[in-house]
């Protein structure tokens, strides 16, 4: 044990699980992964018995998800949270890997690295056939994503294509338009034709028109050239944010727009 460990009690008996614990550094522990470390270091304490002895002592700290913890590690020097905004999501996805769900909008865009403004509020984005739990503590939206999502920081997070997309879908639901000046066009840089082709495949005209409108503003001419391919003769007029006489209007894509800055 080092120095800092000793500014919490350490039990002879719980130290090779708190060794463990702090040479794999998880995020959160749950109760399986303590019955595994309790079978490798062949001790007789009940997952649930150890948990317990480790929150009295400040080593775990308790979450809304039930059967599991998030880990202090002796480098707080103290029973301090990570104060990481996704910490209920890890646990999820720790009894549940293959949940249904990505980090999606405006975070997204910050997990990627296309935005210098952190999001107030997370957003999660899961598939409409699923019900995410309360637990989470974040702004969850659902939306049928087709493009596969990316790894950041041992989270799935929505592609470039995927928030495009979505966004033009949903735009009421993508909560930074205002700053749209940073990170729009930085998203549509990363993102592929192929990628956005294959996300707006099938999706309504109104989707459609938005993204086109979206892809022009941000001067994706290319993006643009091939949505505008995808639509019909006659377009009906579609509006991105709401009514507003003061809206910009389109007469390519004819749409009214209330959300993004005026350029």
């Amino acid at each position: 044990m080092n120095a800092h460990m000793q500014t919490r009690p350490v039990s002879a008996r719980l130290a090779p699980i708190l060794e463990e614990l702090e040479l794999r550094q998880p995020a959160v522990v749950t109760r399986s992964l303590l019955a595994e470390i309790l079978a490798q270091t062949q001790m007789s304490l009940r997952p649930e018995a150890t948990a317990e002895r480790l929150v009295r002592l400040g080593w775990l700290l308790p979450l809304r998800t039930r059967g599991a913890w998030e880990f202090a590690p002796a480098a707080r020097a103290g029973r301090y949270r990570s104060g990481d905004p996704w910490i209920e999501l890890r646990a999820l996805l720790a009894h549940n890997p293959g949940a249904p769900v990505a980090v999606a909008f405006e975070s997204a865009v910050w997990e990627l690295g296309h935005s210098s403004h952190q999001p107030d509020r997370p957003v999660l984005a899961h598939r409409r056939a699923w019900r995410p739990p309360s637990s989470l503590g974040v702004r969850t939206v659902s939306f049928d994503w087709r493009v596969a999502t990316k790894t950041m920081r041992g989270l799935p997070v929505w592609s470039e294509a995927t928030i495009l997309v979505a966004s033009a879908e949903r735009p009421a639901a993508q909560g930074n338009w205002g700053n749209a000046d940073d990170w729009l066009a930085n998203t549509f840089r990363a993102a592929t034709a192929e990628d956005l082709l294959r996300e707006a495949e099938g999706r309504r005209t109104s989707t459609l028109t938005r993204l086109g409108y979206l892809a022009e503003w941000a001067t994706r001419s290319d993006i643009a050239d091939q949505i505008e391919t995808l639509l019909p003769a006659r377009l009906p007029v579609t509006f991105l944010g709401p009514r507003d006489r003061r809206a910009q209007w389109s007469r390519r894509w004819h749409v009214y727009d209330s959300l993004l800055p005026q350029q």
